[in-house]
């Protein structure tokens, strides 16, 4: 007979003052304070034949390279198998940059920073298997609006504001693990659909936003559990209203509360299932490239700009070096950055161009898990639960990779940050426009695995 045994802890990631902080590129000084902690929380799951991992961290992404560096080393520490580990961040504007998911421009304060964060994110994993004891699971989920739709519509275009008419997912999905010998919960995991962005290019204080207030407000409430958060598919999605680290406050005490109340209401609590995992790894193909000649030329006229723009800014520092990503505004160092790429792979004879993503997918108990990489527009995440073949199922991005912004193909048109600058590229060529249904597709391909696992 089947029986589940669960653990959880946790650890602190926060960096030391002066690293850049992530998620905004007009930000060019390191971070001036702590507002409050950033930390990992990781569980571990097992189902006496099969074992499972789940790590969340104040972060906000990791590349298939961090990915990969993180879960060889919790491997290592806790034994659970890599392939078996899903690695979520929590997608907050607030933390640093790492070598996790950046390399461009990396320093040695940043290298080491992101060394003791995989020795914590793998330490915390270890810790949650030694902890682990029988439990039981369930699921709830409770009202819970805190966000907009961003893509505002205006007569020049699409601009990142608020479109009251735009989807949302205002809910949060909770899986509650309770112990068997107490009948205390010992962790919740809540999911919700919204960026990490509550505080604005502004705040220079690392902080883990409305995400470190809910999942403290939960750990009030219930103090013999651990709280874990999963960011749901949230790339047209803002919290709102935003600016200050009152809303930060605000929106996690109202989530945290929901988050809470959906935990408290779980009734059908299960501790005999097996456990199912399963993984679909997709392409998501670019558009295709310009001939040679032309990205020679537009690399040309981006490096001409650069040039004089680097010659003022020595100018300005009285003679000394200056670095190229400080000096440049962030879209043109993108753009550059992009355009050196795309004409080295063409000379290189390279001439068609794809993103490779890992969609998994995770049951615990009647619940599925079903991550993926990048920042995924809110009605792929919904299309993906419309076609799960389970009752209960959560959606969630950030988790096991970058891929860029991943919108449905009816938005393209309207283009859009998310479109225009921020969507999956590879060189500056942008993901096809058909790339959510590949998404849809692969997600749903991993789920129904899970599910032949569970039913046989």
């Amino acid at each position: 007979m089947v029986q589940m045994m669960a653990g959880v802890a946790s650890a602190t990631i926060t960096p030391p003052l002066g690293m850049l902080m992530s998620g905004y590129g007009s930000r060019k000084t390191g971070a001036e304070g702590v507002y409050d902690e950033l930390e990992t929380v990781a569980l571990y799951v097992s189902d006496g034949q099969n074992e499972v991992g789940l790590i969340t961290a104040d972060l906000i992404d990791t590349g298939t390279e961090g990915t990969a560096r993180i879960r060889a080393a919790a491997e290592e520490l806790s034994g659970v198998p890599g392939p078996n580990i899903m690695v979520s961040m929590s997608h907050t504007h607030g933390g640093p940059h790492t070598t996790l998911w950046l390399r461009n421009g990396a320093d040695e304060l940043m290298e080491a920073y992101s060394t003791v964060a995989v020795a914590q994110m793998a330490s915390a994993l270890a810790q949650a298997k030694d902890n682990a004891e029988p439990v039981r699971v369930g699921y709830g989920r409770q009202d819970c609006d805190i966000a907009a739709n961003r893509r505002e519509r205006t007569p020049e275009g699409v601009i990142l504001g608020v479109n009251p008419e735009g989807p949302t997912q205002p809910y949060t999905d909770v899986i509650r693990l309770d112990s068997l010998e107490t009948g205390e919960p010992l962790a919740i995991l809540m999911a919700y659909a919204a960026h990490g962005t509550t505080l604005t290019e502004r705040n220079m204080l690392y902080t883990a936003d409305y995400i470190g207030f809910a999942k403290r407000a939960v750990e009030r409430q219930v103090p013999s559990a651990y709280a874990l958060y999963i960011a749901g598919c949230s790339g047209d999605i803002n919290p709102y209203p935003r600016g200050e680290f009152e809303h930060a406050e605000s929106h996690g005490l109202r989530l945290g509360c929901a988050a809470a109340q959906a935990a408290y209401e779980v009734s059908d609590m299960v501790h005999d299932r097996p456990l199912a995992l399963a993984s679909v790894v997709v392409d998501l193909k670019t558009e295709a490239p310009p001939p040679l000649e032309e990205a020679q030329e537009a690399l040309a006229e981006l490096e001409a700009h650069a040039a004089q723009v680097m010659e003022k800014a020595r100018e300005a520092a009285g003679g000394d070096d200056v670095d190229e990503a400080m000096a440049l505004d962030w879209w043109d160092h993108r753009k550059l950055n992009h355009a050196r790429g795309l004409v080295a792979a063409l000379v290189a004879g390279e001439s068609e161009f794809s993103i490779p993503i890992e969609v998994q997918a995770l049951v615990i108990g009647e619940s599925a898990i079903i991550g993926m990489p990048g920042e995924i527009f809110v009605e792929i995440g919904q299309a993906v639960v419309e076609a799960s073949p389970f009752a209960h199922t959560i959606a969630i991005s950030h988790t096991n990779g970058s891929a860029g912004y991943i919108p449905t193909a009816k938005e393209v048109p309207a283009g859009g940050y998310e479109i225009q600058a921020a969507r999956g590229s590879v060189h500056g060529l942008t993901i096809l426009p058909e790339s959510d249904e590949l998404l849809i597709r692969a997600a749903t391909q991993a789920l129904q695995a899970c599910w032949e696992q569970v039913n046989g």
